[in-house]
């Protein structure tokens, strides 16, 4: 017991030298002329359970401070309670609002998007830090209003006074705020705005996306089983695993995993790859009864939706592709071919459409189109297909769906696998037209990409694989009408922009203690505005933007202002 009083305490006099520093206590006198009190939080957690937060309220930011610490610390000594993390707040900026007016604010915005503190009594002893207020699901954003029974169900448990009704007026706040980990490294979070509870980086660099890319392909890699299946997801703060299985975003899972490897070198990450290869080829289905040494036309299919879906088709060949390219076999040759042949058979020549979904097993039509993101990914696949095989069947498939691209205005979708797609089919079709739309898959988008308040994650995979096309259409000396006015700096920024942005979505220890069972999610990524949702096909998007970066981060790192 007295380590952890003793871990606790040299924990928190790092932090209060962070928190407070030179400065001293003065610096947060602004927020007295908003109510007369001043508050101070912390949070523990011992990595295990969900954080725990102690507060208190006093007329000095010392006494709120001091007595915070002390609640904290007679816990810890009381359930012997090992403090591995400690994220500490201070009340710093606010200011009182009518609680319609906030009603009104957070209805407006993506769930659990509402990023200030909130008091619901004026000597802040009924006040709540937006880490815990979002975790908790205490606003509810689609029927936007607060239930006073939730609300004082978390009042009450922790050890607060409940509320007889819902106040007239509130206060709305941010804190200046500190995290130590169980290292004892100390950061100062963001106080305020979208990236408020995220610690504060000198900048994002290679290093920062090899860390990203190495804990969330590790986080992908033990979710999976003997048999080869992931745990599909999390929603991290219930918590509930999510129900259901989706083939496709296992197969791109895979490919998350694979590109990871190129750079980590990892032995487990490779053999949960190929453990999951065997899965996702568990869940083919031949067309035509099997015949040695003859091709048939192989799909990919949906169990739980008894479906065949096209994109299903074109993820497993990438998946495939990818991992003859690093083992260097041609052991899923045959596979990969007859995964093409299920393709050319559901593309449509008269217009260049591909029809989308099948009934499984009987593979009747079902769906001529599903969503746009099959477009992309199949391209892309016939494409990598082309490469592997030199059919010409395949690269010409492809040139005529992007030919349907260009005539339907793809760059509308804002789609990263049109992306892909254009940057692979380019490698082997440099043809001007082709570029042309390249670019523009990219420059309409930029200015919709670098606003976007949530952290979208595809759209960094659409801007970095864009950005590896420009330079070699640069290297290759190729023509393009339209790269000459191309703002190749603009294409940076945003690509920086974003990259760190995204960050808010990355599961820092500051922002995981809040979920239950914190050390599961710690290193992944998740949606925020989808209750936190953490899915497998999440985190691969993620590492997989970041992998498109990290590959190509010297050439940005030369365009960076």
């Amino acid at each position: 017991m007295n380590s952890y009083m003793d871990m606790f305490n040299k924990k928190m006099n790092l932090i209060q030298k962070k928190l407070i520093n030179d400065r001293g206590f003065k610096q947060f006198d602004d927020f007295f002329s908003v109510c007369g009190s001043y508050a101070a939080f912390i949070s523990v957690s011992d990595i295990e359970e969900q954080a725990y937060v102690f507060r208190a309220s006093a007329q000095t930011v010392r006494e709120a401070w001091e007595k915070a610490k002390s609640n904290a610390l007679e816990f810890i000594c009381e359930e012997n309670f090992n403090p591995l993390w400690i994220k500490a707040d201070i009340t710093m900026k606010g200011e009182k609002q009518s609680l319609s007016e906030v009603i009104t604010k957070f209805s407006k915005g993506y769930g659990q998007f509402f990023r200030r503190g909130i008091s619901f009594d004026e000597k802040l002893d009924a006040a709540l830090i937006e880490a815990e207020i979002n975790a908790n699901a205490l606003l509810d954003y689609k029927g936007k209003k607060i239930e006073i029974d939730v609300l004082n169900k978390y009042l009450e448990e922790n050890d607060l006074k409940a509320l007889a009704e819902l106040p007239q007026n509130v206060i709305l706040f941010d804190c200046k705020s500190v995290f130590c980990d169980e290292k004892n490294n100390v950061y100062e979070l963001y106080a305020e705005g979208r990236n408020a509870g995220r610690r504060k980086i000198a900048g994002f660099n290679k290093d920062t996306a090899l860390g990203v890319i190495m804990s969330s392909s590790e986080y992908l890699a033990i979710q999976i089983d003997e048999e080869g299946q992931f745990i599909y997801g999390y929603y991290p703060t219930v918590p509930e695993i999510i129900p259901g299985y989706n083939i496709m975003r296992h197969a791109s899972s895979i490919w998350s995993l694979l590109c990871a490897y190129r750079i980590t070198s990892d032995k487990i990450t490779l053999n949960q790859a190929e453990r999951a290869i065997d899965y996702m080829i568990r869940n083919m289905a031949y067309k035509y009864p099997q015949r040695e040494d003859r091709e048939n036309v192989l799909y990919l299919f949906e169990a739980t939706k008894h479906e065949v879906k096209i994109g299903g088709n074109a993820v497993a060949i990438i998946v495939l592709t990818e991992y003859m390219n690093i083992v260097g076999t041609y052991k899923y040759k045959k596979i990969a071919t007859e995964l093409g042949n299920g393709i050319l058979e559901l593309f449509d020549e008269r217009n260049g459409s591909f029809f989308h979904v099948l009934k499984y097993p009987s593979l009747a039509p079902r769906d001529r189109f599903r969503t746009v993101y099959y477009d992309g990914e199949t391209v892309f696949a016939l494409s990598r297909l082309y490469g592997l095989t030199k059919e010409q069947r395949f690269l010409d498939v492809a040139k005529q769906a992007t030919d349907r691209f260009i005539r339907r205005n793809y760059e509308q979708y804002a789609d990263h696998w049109v992306a892909y797609s254009i940057n692979e089919l380019t490698k082997y079709v440099p043809e001007e037209k082709y570029f042309k739309f390249g670019l523009k898959n990219v420059r309409d988008n930029l200015e919709k990409i670098y606003k976007t308040p949530t952290t979208y994650h595809t759209y960094l995979e659409l801007l970095c694989v864009s950005f590896e096309m420009v330079c070699r259409m640069k290297e290759q000396n190729l023509k393009c009408s339209g790269l000459e006015d191309f703002d190749e700096k603009k294409l940076v920024k945003t690509i920086f922009h974003r990259a760190e942005y995204m960050l808010n979505g990355y599961g820092y220890p500051e922002y995981v203690m809040y979920f239950t069972q914190p050390e599961n999610y710690l290193g992944a990524f998740f949606i925020r505005h989808d209750n936190y949702r953490i899915r497998i096909d999440d985190v691969q998007h993620f590492c997989g933007a970041y992998y498109a970066l990290y590959r190509n981060y010297e050439k940005l790192d030369a365009l960076r202002d």
